[in-house]
């Protein structure tokens, strides 16, 4: 089978998957509230699905093992950035589920705006953040180029890129967020079949059985496994600082707030934090993947290609096609959500909090409107200054990342933070981490620069919060606790109510 063959059968397969979603979806989307948050009833099992999807991306298909492959060791810090953002979620995520209920939030900067009593806050945090989230954009789109770089064939990157985000914005303007659960579904498990088949294939091709590429790589590249040795500044010091920027910066990205605000109830997402790290089992394949790909490719070739790169060398026509699928999924779905919460910022927190008078029926359908600019500049973007793919994320979460005082510090625990401190630590945070990285700083004395800005970010936000007046009426994190008891009391209540009225109502109905 030719690879414009393969190529065009998996574009098909692809994009028949993101409409089936979509239309499976489009039912909910009667206003902003269905269409971004599903109305607050996404269940346990899409939930998980929506947020592994967010999670596990082209990022953890084709990225990670190229970031093994290219960084060495360094790649684990990955995984444990996940152990530490799921404790986070575990404790942050039911709080700020059950105030966005309280207040009607659907956004991030809705909970921002309303927890500092301060609408032009929330316009800033809304606009800067939705600029930030086109690397995120960036990264999946990255991933689907290399796909067909790696395959070739008559279909050119630039032109399947093209297509495939087209299809990616008619589905989330369709689809919305349980479209894009739905589709969700389809890419994970593809996902999951695809890494297992690259996972088992890899060493029995290149060297014969597990055994034997462990005993490899004890051999000929042990240095691939200790910090500091292949990408000399990746050391332990920039793992731990790395592991805890991104851990705490995970839940800041706006999308995954809004995909939190879907949730049933605080228990759901409790449910999520407690069963997402089996989904870390993939990081480690993927990232066993990228040090096999030394040995197998040799060196020299770019890091977001070797996955693929490997199988097509190793799998026949049929199942190349469905490792595409999954891989091509793995870069469009993620970016719904994305494109989504990026639209709803800039309509309902920016525009509407401009235009007061603009009518919320006007807002929702600009919010849909707004995906196909969206994703047609983060695609020039990304062809424009293609990099890898760690690189853009671990970039955007420098960013991002300083978005944890005003969210969480000052959101949930802080009660004498103020608008004013929230301003002068991102903006104190962003300028510090902006320098050091224009400067070519990655690292300082060791430590990732976004966790020197994020410090900066703390400092200037506690100072001047202790100087500035305090917002009044806010909840304690006593308050805040015993209405997130509420609901669970009140979901669980329903539950009960469900088990005792079930049976007498099958008896009545006999």
């Amino acid at each position: 089978m030719s690879s414009s063959v393969i190529l065009v059968l998996s574009l098909l397969l692809t994009f028949a998957i993101l409409i089936v979603g979509a239309m499976l979806g489009r039912n909910h989307n009667n206003d902003l509230e269905g269409w971004l948050v599903h109305h607050r009833g996404m269940g346990s099992v899409l939930l998980w699905f929506l947020l592994g999807s967010e999670i596990y991306t082209a990022f953890t298909f084709q990225g990670l093992a190229g970031y093994s492959y290219t960084k060495g060791a360094a790649g684990f810090y990955n995984v444990a950035q996940n152990d530490v953002s799921y404790a986070v979620a575990f404790l942050v995520l039911p709080c700020i589920w059950a105030l966005g209920k309280r207040y009607g939030h659907v956004t991030q900067a809705d909970f921002i705006a309303h927890r500092y009593r301060s609408r032009g806050l929330g316009i800033f945090t809304a606009f800067a953040s939705a600029l930030i989230m086109i690397a995120y954009i960036d990264l999946n789109i990255e991933g689907l180029a290399a796909i067909f770089h790696v395959l070739g064939g008559n279909v050119s990157p630039v032109v399947g890129n093209l297509i495939g985000f087209a299809v990616l914005a008619i589905a989330v303007f369709i689809g919305g967020i349980r479209g894009n659960a739905m589709q969700s579904v389809a890419k994970d498990l593809l996902m999951f079949l695809a890494i297992a088949a690259i996972f088992i294939a890899v060493p029995v091709h290149y060297f014969g059985g597990f055994g034997k590429m462990f005993n490899a790589f004890n051999t000929r590249t042990p240095q691939y496994f200790e910090l500091g040795k292949v990408a000399k500044d990746l050391g332990p010091t920039w793992l731990w600082s790395t592991v805890l920027l991104t851990g705490l910066g995970q839940w800041m990205w706006p999308q995954w707030f809004g995909a939190a605000f879907t949730a049933k109830s605080p228990r759901s997402l409790k449910r999520q934090a407690v069963f997402m790290p089996f989904y870390q089992l993939v990081k480690v394949a993927v990232l066993i993947v990228g040090f096999a790909a030394v040995m197998a490719l040799g060196s020299g070739h770019p890091g977001n290609n070797v996955v693929m790169t490997m199988a097509k060398e190793i799998f026949p026509g049929w199942a190349l096609v469905l490792i595409v699928v999954a891989a091509m999924l793995a870069a469009i779905v993620p970016g719904g959500p994305i494109v989504m919460t990026s639209a709803s910022l800039l309509a309902k927190n920016v525009v509407q909090q401009l235009r007061p008078q603009t009518a919320d029926r006007t807002i929702f359908w600009l919010t849909r409107a707004l995906v196909f600019p969206l994703t047609f500049t983060a695609l020039i973007i990304t062809l424009w200054a293609p990099a890898l793919i760690v690189n853009v994320l671990l970039l955007a979460y420098a960013f991002i990342a300083q978005l944890f005082p005003a969210v969480v510090v000052g959101g949930i625990f802080w009660r004498r933070a103020t608008k004013q401190g929230v301003l002068t630590g991102l903006l104190t945070g962003w300028a510090v981490t902006g320098y050091l990285q224009l400067a070519g700083h990655d690292t300082l004395w060791g430590i990732n620069t976004g966790l020197i800005g994020l410090a900066a970010n703390l400092l200037a936000f506690a100072a001047v919060s202790l100087v500035t007046p305090a917002v009044e009426g806010t909840e304690s994190v006593r308050e805040t606790l015993d209405l997130v008891a509420v609901e669970e009391e009140a979901t669980a209540g329903e539950r009960r109510k469900k088990v005792t009225t079930t049976p007498r109502t099958a008896a009545e109905g006999a």
